[in-house]
């Protein structure tokens, strides 16, 4: 009885479905197990479709994110940002254009009626406010990408396809230290101006494919933490095979001019290359991942004694010797809702794992399997953290942009004892400040020069502020 009960239900259901959608054509759509390209990181999922009808033209994107559920907006950053075929524009909440560039094929998508949808259904919010849930299906399309019902249910009519792996395997980066052009930061750069306080390790295996070996167990927490170095063996902790760290700071860093802060390695030359993934958060818990490139063949595995060859990845820690940091700029993910780039709170270094086999390896933002040393089935296996640097973090209150280049004059600079201050308007207050937001000294200026012993502060940076103006100022 209850089996024909429960059928009847369903046929009633069935029925009052069909009248719902009317005679809406079969959906075009996508399964996800379909879908090539893969952006983002995270354990959640979702399929981004674009339906440009004229040419017809429907491309399907899959974005990983790491919480419950995500803006439909950062599905749509986090495409533009791995892969640059990709833009997109909007004004509150309603979107301008969606655009895809990829050899002959230029594809602009824009109309008065928006086809927005999620799951088939429209969407009840604009993209910048609408949030969808794990395996939830958007699509974006015109009004002549399909047809609607009253009830704006939506059955599209061009095929679905699985965008292709962008095509990136010929981009050359800097190459390594000591070469024209090399981005390094040496450990001892008077640019840095503080180092991780806290560091959180969680231990990966130290070969994936076989458990029994059990865990990394190389170093500890605090070797994390602080300054690198030259050494290869001192102040290292090794992650094993995707292993984690997660370090924070006592001042966040900050979004600057040019780099923001670097990850070190203790690599023994310039081709072992142990790399890892890096990731931001301002909260601690919603985490975006540096978009990385990987163009080291995948045919042969680099094994202990292989190379890599550094011009062919970016934004990998890893890509330079002992002593010389990997620089990220958090320009680069500008944009998230989660994320204020001017005031990150947590470095996430995940380790990867360089085995060309796809059931354990890693891959690039462009989807190609990232090769490098593997295995190293040791106490010391993956990625071996010395340290992370800040070159840009705190700076003094209501000091604009505009003043910061100024008329303020200091030198020498860097300096070592003695700092002249010139082209002040007497009778103005000189303050000096620590990269940690500290007072340092403050003087009134009776004349337009003054003279500053700063003999007794540490090597770092310092800000010095007078009238609304401020200068950075390099202590060796």
């Amino acid at each position: 009885m209850k089996k024909i009960l429960c059928l009847l239900l369903l046929s009633i259901f069935a029925l009052g479905l069909r009248a719902q959608h009317g005679d809406l054509p079969d959906d075009s759509t996508i399964p996800a197990t379909d879908v090539a390209y893969w952006v983002g990181n995270g354990d959640r999922l979702a399929v981004v479709a674009v339906n440009w009808a004229t040419p017809d033209t429907c491309l399907a994107w899959g974005v990983h994110f790491d919480s419950d559920s995500a803006l439909v907006a950062d599905l749509l950053h986090t495409i533009a940002i791995y892969d640059d075929r990709f833009s997109f524009s909007g004004f509150n909440g309603m979107i301008d254009s969606i655009n895809f560039h990829e050899g002959n094929l230029h594809l602009q998508l824009t109309g008065n009626w928006w086809m927005y949808n999620i799951n088939g259904s429209g969407a009840q919010w604009g993209y910048n406010t609408q949030r969808v849930g794990d395996g939830d299906f958007v699509k974006f399309g015109d009004e002549s990408c399909g047809e609607s019902d009253t009830n704006f249910n939506y059955a599209w009519t061009t095929p679905v396809m699985p965008v292709a792996l962008p095509d990136q395997t010929t981009l050359e980066f800097d190459d390594s230290v000591g070469t024209v052009g090399c981005q390094a930061i040496y450990f001892d750069d008077p640019a840095i101006i503080g180092w991780a306080t806290d560091c959180y390790i969680t231990r990966g295996l130290k070969r994936i494919s076989n458990e029994s070996l059990g865990y990394a167990d190389y170093g500890s927490d605090n070797d994390g933490v602080g300054p690198s170095s030259e050494s290869t063996t001192d102040g290292v902790v090794s992650l094993g095979d995707a292993g984690t760290a997660v370090l924070t700071f006592d001042q966040p860093i900050s979004n600057g001019e040019g780099y923001d802060f670097a990850v070190f390695e203790n690599s023994l030359n310039s081709t072992f290359l142990e790399q890892a993934f890096v990731e931001v958060s301002s909260d601690g818990e919603h985490y975006y991942r540096f978009p990385s490139v990987s163009n080291t063949q995948a045919n042969t595995q680099v094994t202990n004694g292989g190379a890599i060859n550094p011009r062919k990845i970016h934004n990998l820690a890893g890509k330079y010797l002992v002593g010389w940091g990997t620089p990220f700029d958090l320009e680069e993910l500008a944009g998230y809702s989660n994320l204020d780039i001017n005031n990150i709170t947590h470095v996430r270094i995940v380790d990867v794992v360089g085995c060309i086999d796809p059931q354990y390896g890693s891959i690039d933002k462009n989807g190609h399997i990232i090769n490098d040393p593997y295995p190293t089935p040791w106490g010391s296996s993956g990625f071996d953290l010395s340290g992370v640097a800040i070159m840009n973090g705190w700076m003094p209150n209501s000091i604009e942009d505009e003043t910061f280049a100024n008329t303020l004059v200091a030198y020498p600079n860097p300096c070592h004892s003695i700092l002249n201050i010139n082209n002040l308007q007497p009778n103005t207050t000189i303050e000096v400040y620590n990269v940690f937001g500290q007072l340092m000294a403050s003087e009134i200026c009776h004349d337009s020069q003054i003279q500053l012993n700063v003999q007794s502060y540490p090597a770092g940076i310092y800000f010095v502020k007078a009238g609304g103006s401020c200068t950075k100022i390099i202590k060796k």
